[in-house]
């Protein structure tokens, strides 16, 4: 009867001593193994797997629920909200980039800008003044020209055709409502136009 309960020979490992430890040889033993032993080596094996399984799927949600509470909010990258006042705000900021290359082939300036604390809106005069967040506008001047323009389109790019072969100037200032200039918030962007070919 006992031999009818047991499965045909299947291999175990053993050490070698009674009391196996680090750097102790581990060899194989054959023996008749119970296939009831057998079932529950398996479900101990599969609840492992299972176990394995969903503490990585913890993980990798925990780190995209982290990543995502590090993500910057919308504050962050646009800044205050229209409905709400500032106190103290930082000094307005003006960043320009280089003109694009490609159409400065063709006589076109286009040279892209941002701004930091400070909305451009098509907003002037003295009551402007004191809305908060800070509105303004830009003013351009192209080669030292004594008229300029106001742009209040916040286009994100300043876009200025009809340029001649030669060496020009871009000047582009951040000015507040009643078009008086941030301090330092000036840059005049230089460049050459190619030679028509």
């Amino acid at each position: 009867m006992l031999a009818a309960s047991l499965s045909p020979t299947r291999c175990k490992l053993h050490a070698t001593t009674a009391h196996a430890g680090v750097g102790d040889s581990i060899r194989p033993l054959c023996v008749n193994v119970p296939e009831s032993e057998l079932t529950e080596l398996r479900r101990f094996r599969h609840n492992a797997m299972t176990l394995l399984i969903t503490t990585l799927a913890a993980v990798a949600t925990g780190a995209v629920l982290a990543t995502s509470a590090f993500a910057q909010s919308a504050r962050d990258v646009r800044g205050a909200s229209p409905f709400e006042t500032i106190e103290n705000e930082p000094a307005p900021k003006l960043i320009v980039d280089p003109p694009l290359p490609g159409p400065l082939a063709q006589g076109l300036f286009q040279a892209q800008y941002r701004t930091e604390n400070v909305h451009i809106v098509p907003v002037f005069g003295e009551g402007a003044l004191k809305a908060s967040p800070r509105i303004g506008h830009l003013h351009i001047t192209v080669d030292d020209h004594e008229f300029l323009w106001a742009d209040s389109g916040n286009t994100n790019t300043v876009d200025i055709a009809g340029f001649s072969p030669g060496d020009h100037k871009v000047k582009i200032e951040l000015v507040d409502a009643n078009h008086n200039v941030f301090a330092g918030q000036s840059v005049t962007v230089p460049f050459t136009v190619p030679p028509a070919k």
